[in-house]
């Protein structure tokens, strides 16, 4: 199955910020754009996987449209497959 969630990426004076406004504490970071999508897909599978574990219920991802930006975001729709959670641990 395939999970899509949107991802905020903010430039920052040392780097790229990640945070999943639907799923409170899956952040990241790096230090340019591309490896912050690699480590955000990271994030989202391990934090995903650790949901499931856990027996939660995944939150419905909101609409690209309902998220708030500011002047240095960027909003990123980052997927992931169930198959990737056995690669999360």
């Amino acid at each position: 199955m395939k999970y899509v969630y949107p991802a905020v990426f903010s430039a920052e004076p040392v780097g790229i910020g990640v945070i999943f406004p639907d799923l409170d504490g899956c952040v990241s970071q790096a230090d340019n754009f591309l490896d912050a999508y690699k480590r955000a897909h990271e994030a989202l599978a391990l934090h995903l996987w650790g949901m499931k574990e856990d027996g939660e219920t995944f939150p419905k991802p909101r609409k690209p449209e309902d998220v708030p930006l500011a002047d240095n975001e960027i909003l990123v729709m980052v997927v992931v497959s169930s198959e990737n959670f056995s690669d999360a641990n």
